[in-house]
């Protein structure tokens, strides 16, 4: 931007070359020295103080040197004092303003003329300055989005920890102080609480999972794939979704259940979009008896999403395949304010339209100073509407009346509004695409050279002033638009740790704590049934209950913090004693697995060991580990499979994610009429 400040006096010293070779040679060189003096204040390090005062005495005196002794235009003096800005010598500047003053008395300048060259340079120097200022605030502002993307995910951590805190961490001290008495009749109650306290953790882990699609797309996915139906899956809705999340979450879960149920598909294709507020929701299946199904397998979920605000459609396609439609209302996203860097960029932008104004109508003849101000406001309304605030509705018609506010005026209004063709060609290099916006923008200052100026000289001159305020607005706006970037890409890496942070902390509610919950559920009520016959195993069930307990608490306290690192060993023995509860025949084949992959798989194994007591009627299962090939692999397998199950529970797209997450990868479904789970994952 130094570099376009100092243009003109560069060619106008190229010109003088000719008739005076050395004064000529001596501003080019000045005007050189004057650019390459402004670097400094780009340089990441800061320059020691006696250094930069020194810079700073030369930079004055070269300028002054260049504007009294080799007649140079007092505008070169915007060089030094953005330097005086940038290092904080404020109380200079009065004395750069008052030798300004004194060079342009010595010209026996006009006092229009000298308040004319003041403002030119108090515009060039606050506009070097406060453009290198924001590049440099920009650039923080670039580095410190991971600093904002940490503190949210914090922030989050602690609402977890003060949800999770209030309801579930009683529940346990309660299991726990009710097992530890041994006494048989607290049985009752300690089940209640149990059942009390596993119905506020299934909840919460739903609460936290519902305000994204992501987990149940990859349910979603992992039930289509263990089907045999190729899934095509895309996501282009804004994260997180709030209460339409739920409500879609139900609407796919049950659109992709019906397609594995059926059976008949071979394909099905989920989409989501977001527009005006409302976030859609597409699940297509090629499966000829489940469009025979119709509309009825969700008549009950329409009532729902109706409920909901949405609505929900479900027929043929034109093409025969069979479509399932659900469109919510998406939650409204806070206002975000304005950081400081936007307002210093859309204040200085604003400072240079109002020195437009001032400068234009400085040299208005007094009959059309009516004109010029309507001419002025209105030409200013345009810019602000279309080049700060984004706008498209009626963009070439505001383009077009721009362009001829800006040059039809020219004959009338006075040699200083050639301002308003190089606004115009700088808001045409932001609001088109680069190559169109350049051709035009050249045309422009053409134009305005040849409407402004007489003779080749003037021509030249005018063109090339044109051409430094589009430089100027351009680096300006472009600014403005970096800021909001910057903004807009900070808020939506806030927003999306945010929600991976909620669905980390449901995942492990659901895999660690609800899984605790419900083992300690089973053996309670196993307890409960060996009072009378068995009071030793009983009293071995409530120690065994207590140490549940104990281990939830921690798992609880560790849901705040980074994802829990689990015991291998500790689970499968878990594991084994759970299912041995529930008259279930274990078999072991555990060969030792390293810590890292263990701690995954250990999720993993809780899951299964769930699935097995809710979803079979098992009498028989084997839990298998092995190390070969660079991973780890955990199998569980189980009989007792009721008949029509042909794709794993909701719950492994959990686990699927989790092991992504690893690098590993998940299977489940029948298998010679056993249901086979079987987990990978690499070692590090």
């Amino acid at each position: 931007m130094a570099a376009a400040l100092a243009a003109a006096h560069l060619l106008k010293g190229f010109g003088r070359v000719p008739t005076a070779p050395v004064a000529g040679v001596a501003i080019v060189v000045g005007c050189l020295a004057l650019v390459a003096l402004q670097l400094r204040h780009t340089r990441p390090d800061p320059v020691p103080a006696p250094a930069r005062e020194g810079w700073t005495a030369v930079e004055l005196a070269l300028a002054f040197v260049a504007v009294g002794a080799l007649d140079v235009s007092i505008g070169l003096l915007c060089l030094p004092a953005a330097s005086l800005l940038l290092e904080r010598r404020r109380l200079l500047l009065p004395l750069l303003a008052a030798g300004a003053v004194l060079v342009e008395a010595a010209r026996a300048a006009g006092v229009r003329d000298t308040v004319d060259m003041l403002l030119t340079v108090a515009l060039g120097g606050t506009m070097l300055y406060a453009v290198t200022t924001l590049a440099l605030l920009a650039t923080r502002v670039h580095a410190a989005r991971l600093t904002l993307a940490a503190s949210a995910v914090t922030d989050e951590r602690l609402r977890i920890a003060s949800r999770l805190g209030s309801g579930l961490s009683a529940g346990l001290a309660e299991i726990h102080d009710l097992a530890a008495r041994r006494e048989p009749s607290a049985l009752d109650a300690l089940i209640a609480v149990a059942r009390r306290t596993l119905a506020a953790a299934r909840a919460t882990a739903a609460e936290l999972r519902s305000l994204s699609l992501a987990p149940e797309a990859a349910s979603a996915r992992a039930l289509l794939a263990s089907a045999g139906v190729a899934a095509d899956i895309r996501i282009g809705h804004r994260e997180p979704l709030g209460p339409a999340g739920t409500v879609l979450a139900t609407v796919l879960r049950e659109a992709v259940t019906g397609v594995v149920r059926v059976g008949d598909a071979r394909r099905c294709e989920v989409s989501t979009d977001e527009r005006a507020g409302t976030v859609m929701l597409r699940v297509v299946s090629d499966g000829v008896r489940t469009a025979a199904l119709g509309a009825d397998v969700l008549a009950g979920l329409a009532d729902r999403v109706r409920e909901a605000g949405g609505s929900l459609t479900a027929g043929l396609e034109p093409d025969g395949r069979f479509a399932v439609e659900a469109s919510v209302a998406a939650a409204a996203a806070p206002p975000a304010a304005d950081p400081p860097e936007l307002r210093t960029a859309l204040g200085l932008y604003y400072f240079l339209l109002a020195v437009f104004c001032v400068k234009a109508l400085l040299f208005v003849p007094a009959p059309r100073l009516a004109l010029g101000v309507v001419c002025a406001a209105a030409f200013c309304a345009f810019q602000v509407r279309f080049s700060i605030q984004d706008a498209t509705r009626h963009a070439r018609r505001a383009l077009l009346a721009s362009a001829v506010l800006a040059l039809l005026p020219l004959p009338w209004l006075g040699r200083n509004w050639i301002g308003a063709a190089g606004i115009l060609a700088g808001s045409l290099l932001i609001a088109l695409p680069l190559r169109a916006g350049a051709a035009l923008a050249g045309a422009l200052v053409v134009a305005a050279g040849a409407i402004g100026g007489s003779g080749p000289a003037a021509v030249l001159m005018t063109a090339v002033n044109a051409l430094i305020t589009c430089v100027v607005v351009y680096a300006v706006l472009r600014l403005v638009r970096l800021v909001r970037e910057l903004q807009r890409a900070a808020a939506g890496l806030a927003r999306a740790v945010v929600v991976t942070e909620r669905l980390r902390a449901a995942r492990d509610l659901h895999d660690l704590l609800g899984h605790g919950l419900a083992a300690i559920l089973l053996k309670a009520e196993l307890a409960r049934r060996l009072t009378d016959t068995d009071p030793d195993r009983c009293r071995a069930e409530l120690a065994d209950i207590v140490r549940l307990a104990g281990r939830g608490q921690v798992e609880l306290g560790s849901l705040a913090d980074d994802s829990p690192r689990l015991s291998f060993t500790t689970e499968l023995a878990s594991a084994a004693g759970v299912l041995e509860a529930a008259a279930i025949t274990v078999e072991l084949d555990d060969e030792p697995v390293p810590a890292a992959a263990g701690a995954v798989l250990g999720v993993v194994l809780r899951e299964a060991v769930t699935n097995i007591l809710r979803h079979s009627r098992a009498r028989h299962a084997r839990i298998a580990t092995s190390v070969a090939g660079g991973s780890a692999r955990l199998e569980v397998e189980n009989d007792g499979v009721p008949d029509g199950v042909t794709a794993p529970g909701s719950g492994i797209g959990g686990l699927t994610v989790r092991l992504a997450e690893a690098g590993g990868t998940l299977a489940a479904g029948p298998d010679d009429g056993w249901y086979l789970l079987r987990a990978e994952v690499p070692l590090d």
